[in-house]
């Protein structure tokens, strides 16, 4: 019990600190843990909301290092199924990575195409230059980053008739029902890729794709919405205001991708299910949040 008083402290000033800019607080590191006491701060932090979905394999979190990797390899990321083992993090990973946030990020971006979200891997590495920066503090070590293709099960080539098992459309539901807690948890990051890559532009695209903007698409603006409901400003990126050229790092990534705040007032539920019928959504009003 005196463990997690002074934990809870020390993680009250230390998000104080971040909150001002990426971690100039001098509160005392959460270091030289067991993997029991990591568990404890873990589930202190709300870290048990996710953990059937982690333990059941619906949902899967990508090492942020892999793609980091993935994407200075000029790789482009392929769908669940078919990812290595080492892309992901494991329950124990993500535990024995807790410090002084949960360490867990959400992807929310537009899909480019109907079958593949990214086919070029344009988004790929924009990401993984945002991961960068954030894992360039040492109060980041791993991250685990859900990235719904990457995440949940797909289905591995619609086109040509090859879709997700049984066993996989179960888990499939079962991780969007967790959704609304990986995005709206106050101790989660949220990245959002609110514009789309340089050089894609509507009119090139395929009849029948997706082509609105982020906040147009109904699943965009639902997380977005989650996104801002309880956390902390400098828990959600808008990593459509990075700038070119420019190497970032932690705090100068926090300064640039929060500007102009972003965040509106939540709406009755009435009134955000009415706005969401205007919404475009890639494969139909079928897949509602």
């Amino acid at each position: 019990r005196r463990y997690l008083i002074r934990c809870s402290k020390s993680i009250r000033l230390t998000q104080a600190g971040e909150a001002m800019g990426c971690g100039t607080s001098k509160a005392r590191p959460v270091i030289g843990l067991t993997y029991k006491q990591k568990l404890k701060l873990w589930r202190k932090l709300g870290g048990g909301d996710l953990e059937r979905v982690l333990a059941s394999g619906a949902v899967a979190l990508l090492d942020a290092q892999w793609i980091i990797r993935h994407a200075e390899a000029g790789g482009v990321l392929s769908h669940r199924q078919a990812l290595p083992k080492e892309a992901f993090l494991s329950l124990a990973d993500l535990v024995e990575a807790t410090k002084y946030f949960l360490p867990v990020a959400a992807l929310s971006y537009p899909w480019l195409t109907k079958d593949h979200p990214d086919p070029l891997g344009a988004n790929l590495s924009r990401v993984a230059r945002a991961l960068k920066a954030l894992l360039s503090r040492a109060t980041i070590p791993r991250l685990g980053v859900f990235w719904d293709f990457g995440s949940l099960h797909q289905h591995p080539d619609p086109a040509n008739g090859v879709m997700r098992t049984e066993e996989q459309n179960v888990l499939f539901k079962q991780g969007l029902g967790c959704l609304g807690t990986l995005y709206s948890h106050p101790y989660t990051r949220v990245l959002r890729l609110t514009s789309f890559p340089d050089g894609h532009k509507a009119e090139d695209q395929a009849e029948g794709t997706n082509v609105a903007k982020y906040l147009d698409r109904g699943w965009c603006a639902t997380e977005n919405a989650w996104a801002g409901l309880t956390k902390a400003g400098h828990l959600s990126l808008d990593l459509g205001k990075m700038h070119a050229g420019v190497e970032y790092g932690c705090y100068s990534l926090m300064r640039d991708c929060t500007q102009a705040g972003g965040r509106c007032p939540p709406l009755l539920p009435s009134a955000f299910a009415a706005e969401l019928e205007t919404k475009s959504f890639t494969n139909g009003k079928d897949d509602k949040p």
